[in-house]
Protein backbone atom coordinates (compact mmCIF):
# COMPACT_ATOMS: atom_id res chain seq x y z
CA UNK A 1 0.00 0.00 0.00
CA UNK A 2 1.43 3.38 -0.99
CA UNK A 3 0.24 6.74 0.27
CA UNK A 4 -0.93 9.15 -2.43
CA UNK A 5 -1.87 12.82 -2.58
CA UNK A 6 -5.46 13.57 -1.73
CA UNK A 7 -7.32 13.16 -5.03
CA UNK A 8 -9.51 15.97 -6.28
CA UNK A 9 -11.94 13.47 -7.81
CA UNK A 10 -13.00 10.16 -6.27
CA UNK A 11 -11.17 10.67 -3.01
CA UNK A 12 -13.66 8.49 -1.11
CA UNK A 13 -12.54 5.42 -3.08
CA UNK A 14 -8.87 6.06 -2.32
CA UNK A 15 -9.31 6.81 1.38
CA UNK A 16 -8.21 3.97 3.63
CA UNK A 17 -10.00 4.27 6.98
CA UNK A 18 -7.63 1.86 8.72
CA UNK A 19 -4.53 3.95 7.82
CA UNK A 20 -6.52 7.21 7.74
CA UNK A 21 -4.79 8.27 4.54
CA UNK A 22 -5.39 8.15 0.80
CA UNK A 23 -3.75 5.00 -0.55
CA UNK A 24 -3.33 2.72 -3.53
CA UNK A 25 -3.09 -1.00 -2.79
CA UNK A 26 -1.02 -3.66 -4.44
CA UNK A 27 -1.16 -7.40 -3.96
CA UNK A 28 2.24 -9.02 -4.03
CA UNK A 29 3.29 -12.66 -3.85
CA UNK A 30 6.84 -13.02 -2.54
CA UNK A 31 8.64 -16.23 -3.40
CA UNK A 32 10.92 -18.07 -0.95
CA UNK A 33 13.95 -16.60 -2.78
CA UNK A 34 12.62 -13.05 -1.99
CA UNK A 35 11.60 -12.32 -5.58
CA UNK A 36 8.25 -10.79 -6.40
CA UNK A 37 6.44 -13.65 -8.11
CA UNK A 38 3.14 -11.87 -8.74
CA UNK A 39 2.17 -8.20 -8.71
CA UNK A 40 -1.40 -6.93 -8.99
CA UNK A 41 -2.69 -3.41 -8.74
CA UNK A 42 -3.26 -0.66 -8.17
CA UNK A 43 -6.52 -1.04 -6.35
CA UNK A 44 -8.39 1.68 -4.51
CA UNK A 45 -7.21 2.25 -0.97
CA UNK A 46 -10.72 1.58 0.29
CA UNK A 47 -10.88 -1.89 -1.30
CA UNK A 48 -10.91 -4.81 1.12
CA UNK A 49 -7.98 -7.22 0.75
CA UNK A 50 -10.33 -10.08 -0.15
CA UNK A 51 -11.78 -7.95 -2.97
CA UNK A 52 -8.28 -7.23 -4.30
CA UNK A 53 -7.62 -10.99 -4.17
CA UNK A 54 -10.80 -11.69 -6.15
CA UNK A 55 -10.00 -8.97 -8.71
CA UNK A 56 -6.48 -10.32 -9.21
CA UNK A 57 -7.79 -13.82 -10.08
CA UNK A 58 -4.78 -15.16 -8.15
CA UNK A 59 -6.53 -18.25 -6.80
CA UNK A 60 -7.62 -19.43 -10.27
CA UNK A 61 -4.17 -18.69 -11.70
CA UNK A 62 -2.49 -20.66 -8.88
CA UNK A 63 -4.88 -23.58 -9.39
CA UNK A 64 -4.12 -23.54 -13.13
CA UNK A 65 -0.39 -23.39 -12.46
CA UNK A 66 -0.60 -26.28 -10.03
CA UNK A 67 -2.38 -28.35 -12.69
CA UNK A 68 0.09 -27.48 -15.46
CA UNK A 69 3.17 -28.10 -13.30
CA UNK A 70 1.68 -31.13 -11.51
CA UNK A 71 3.09 -29.99 -8.16
CA UNK A 72 1.58 -29.14 -4.80
CA UNK A 73 1.41 -25.39 -4.67
CA UNK A 74 0.18 -23.20 -1.85
CA UNK A 75 0.56 -19.54 -0.89
CA UNK A 76 0.37 -18.26 2.68
CA UNK A 77 -1.66 -15.07 2.63
CA UNK A 78 -3.06 -12.20 4.59
CA UNK A 79 -5.42 -13.10 7.47
CA UNK A 80 -8.21 -11.26 5.62
CA UNK A 81 -8.06 -13.73 2.72
CA UNK A 82 -10.44 -16.69 2.57
CA UNK A 83 -8.92 -20.17 2.74
CA UNK A 84 -8.63 -22.05 -0.58
CA UNK A 85 -6.84 -25.19 -1.66
CA UNK A 86 -3.95 -23.01 -2.90
CA UNK A 87 -4.20 -20.26 -0.28
CA UNK A 88 -3.65 -20.61 3.45
CA UNK A 89 -3.85 -18.04 6.22
CA UNK A 90 -3.53 -17.92 9.99
CA UNK A 91 -6.41 -19.64 11.77
CA UNK A 92 -9.07 -17.39 13.27
CA UNK A 93 -10.75 -17.72 16.64
CA UNK A 94 -9.67 -20.09 19.38
CA UNK A 95 -6.43 -21.86 18.54
CA UNK A 96 -4.74 -24.92 19.93
CA UNK A 97 -1.07 -24.67 20.92
CA UNK A 98 -0.09 -26.30 17.64
CA UNK A 99 -2.19 -23.81 15.66
CA UNK A 100 -0.61 -20.89 17.56
CA UNK A 101 2.88 -22.23 16.89
CA UNK A 102 2.02 -22.58 13.18
CA UNK A 103 0.61 -19.04 13.01
CA UNK A 104 3.70 -17.61 14.72
CA UNK A 105 6.06 -19.47 12.40
CA UNK A 106 4.19 -18.49 9.27
CA UNK A 107 3.84 -14.82 10.29
CA UNK A 108 7.61 -14.49 9.81
CA UNK A 109 7.21 -15.57 6.20
CA UNK A 110 4.30 -13.21 5.66
CA UNK A 111 6.42 -10.33 6.96
CA UNK A 112 8.77 -10.81 4.00
CA UNK A 113 6.09 -9.18 1.81
CA UNK A 114 6.47 -6.02 3.91
CA UNK A 115 10.25 -6.30 3.54
CA UNK A 116 9.85 -6.24 -0.25
CA UNK A 117 7.78 -3.05 -0.10
CA UNK A 118 10.39 -1.56 2.25
CA UNK A 119 13.18 -2.50 -0.14
CA UNK A 120 11.29 -0.93 -3.03
CA UNK A 121 10.95 2.32 -1.06
CA UNK A 122 14.66 2.33 -0.23
CA UNK A 123 15.83 1.58 -3.76
CA UNK A 124 13.29 3.65 -5.67
CA UNK A 125 12.17 6.59 -3.48
CA UNK A 126 9.69 7.75 -6.12
CA UNK A 127 7.33 4.90 -5.13
CA UNK A 128 6.88 6.40 -1.66
CA UNK A 129 7.08 10.10 -2.60
CA UNK A 130 3.56 11.30 -1.80
CA UNK A 131 4.01 14.51 -3.83
CA UNK A 132 4.53 12.42 -6.98
CA UNK A 133 1.61 10.10 -6.23
CA UNK A 134 -1.33 11.92 -7.73
CA UNK A 135 -4.21 10.19 -9.46
CA UNK A 136 -4.83 11.06 -13.08
CA UNK A 137 -1.76 13.22 -13.72
CA UNK A 138 0.89 10.55 -14.28
CA UNK A 139 1.22 6.79 -14.59
CA UNK A 140 2.47 6.10 -11.09
CA UNK A 141 1.08 2.55 -11.27
CA UNK A 142 3.41 1.84 -14.20
CA UNK A 143 6.29 3.35 -12.24
CA UNK A 144 5.41 1.08 -9.30
CA UNK A 145 5.33 -1.98 -11.58
CA UNK A 146 8.72 -1.10 -13.08
CA UNK A 147 10.07 -0.57 -9.54
CA UNK A 148 8.87 -4.09 -8.63
CA UNK A 149 10.64 -5.55 -11.67
CA UNK A 150 13.84 -3.62 -10.95
CA UNK A 151 13.66 -4.75 -7.32
CA UNK A 152 13.71 -8.34 -8.56
CA UNK A 153 16.82 -7.59 -10.62
CA UNK A 154 18.45 -5.96 -7.61
CA UNK A 155 17.62 -9.00 -5.47
CA UNK A 156 19.17 -11.29 -8.09
CA UNK A 157 22.35 -9.25 -8.06
CA UNK A 158 22.70 -8.36 -4.38
CA UNK A 159 20.23 -10.53 -2.45
CA UNK A 160 18.13 -9.07 0.32
CA UNK A 161 17.37 -9.24 4.01
CA UNK A 162 14.97 -12.16 3.55
CA UNK A 163 17.62 -14.16 1.67
CA UNK A 164 19.87 -13.90 4.70
CA UNK A 165 17.02 -14.38 7.19
CA UNK A 166 15.60 -17.49 5.49
CA UNK A 167 18.97 -18.75 4.17
CA UNK A 168 17.86 -18.79 0.54
CA UNK A 169 19.63 -17.75 -2.63
CA UNK A 170 18.01 -15.75 -5.42
CA UNK A 171 18.59 -16.85 -9.00
CA UNK A 172 21.34 -15.21 -11.04
CA UNK A 173 20.26 -12.37 -13.30
CA UNK A 174 20.55 -14.57 -16.39
CA UNK A 175 18.43 -17.30 -14.73
CA UNK A 176 15.83 -14.67 -13.79
CA UNK A 177 15.73 -13.25 -17.32
CA UNK A 178 15.26 -16.78 -18.69
CA UNK A 179 12.36 -17.40 -16.23
CA UNK A 180 10.79 -14.05 -17.11
CA UNK A 181 10.98 -14.72 -20.86
CA UNK A 182 9.58 -18.24 -20.36
CA UNK A 183 6.65 -16.67 -18.44
CA UNK A 184 6.04 -14.17 -21.26
CA UNK A 185 6.21 -16.95 -23.86
CA UNK A 186 3.66 -19.00 -21.89
CA UNK A 187 1.32 -16.00 -21.65
CA UNK A 188 1.52 -15.43 -25.40
CA UNK A 189 0.53 -19.07 -26.04
CA UNK A 190 -2.65 -18.81 -23.94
Amino acid sequence: MFTICRPTVGQEAMYNGWKRQHKVKYQCVVLPNFLIGDWFGPAAGRAHDSQVLADSNLVARLQGMRGRLDVELCVYGDPAYPVHDVLLRAPKGRMTNAMEAYATLMSHYRESVEWVFGKMGELWPFVTDVRRKTTGSRSTSKEDCVAALLTNYHTCRYGGVANRYFDTLPPSMSEYRAMYHLHLDNQNMQ
